[in-house]
C-alpha cells in the first residue's frame, strides 16, 4: 500500500513538473520573425499636402533600411533614411505631378531575417492652382 501510494505521489509530481515545463517553454518560443513597425506618419492620414512637399515617418530599428521603399500612386520615391540608433527616420518628397489627387503612400520594409512588413496612409494632394491662386491673392 505503501509502495502504491509512492508510486502514485511520483507520477503525479512527474506529470505536473512536465506540464509547467511545457507551458513554459510554449510561452517563450521566439519565432525568430519580428516585423518592422512604420510611425509617426506625416502628413497625418487623410490631411491634405501640397504636391513637391515633404513626407516623413519613421520605422523600428530592427528593420534593414535598404529594404525600405516607398510608393505614392506606384511611382517610387526617393528616400532620406536617418539612422536614430532605435529607429530609422524617413521622409521624401512628393511627385510634382500628383496634383488634386488622392494618394497613397505605400510603405514596405524587411527585418534582417526577412520578415516582411506593409504599411501606409492616404493624403490628398492639393491641386497646383490653388496653390498659385492663394500666393497671388496674398500679394496683392
Amino acid at each position: 500500500m505503501i509502495k502504491n501510494s509512492l508510486i502514485l505521489a511520483s507520477l503525479i509530481a512527474s506529470v505536473g513538473f512536465t506540464a509547467s515545463a511545457f507551458a513554459y517553454n510554449s510561452g517563450n518560443i521566439d519565432s525568430g520573425c519580428k516585423k518592422p513597425r512604420f510611425k509617426t506618419f506625416t502628413p497625418p492620414h487623410k490631411a491634405e499636402a501640397d504636391p513637391e512637399s515633404e513626407i516623413s515617418f519613421t520605422v523600428s530599428g530592427y528593420a534593414d533600411p535598404t529594404t525600405i521603399k516607398v510608393t505614392a500612386k506606384n511611382i517610387p520615391l526617393k528616400l532620406n533614411i536617418v539612422d536614430k540608433n532605435s529607429f530609422y527616420a524617413v521622409s521624401a518628397t512628393l511627385p510634382a505631378s500628383l496634383t488634386g489627387k488622392y494618394a497613397r503612400i505605400h510603405l514596405k520594409a524587411n527585418n534582417t531575417v526577412e520578415c516582411k512588413a506593409k504599411d501606409g496612409w492616404l493624403i490628398k494632394i492639393r491641386d497646383k492652382a490653388e496653390n498659385t491662386d492663394t500666393t497671388t491673392k496674398s500679394s496683392e
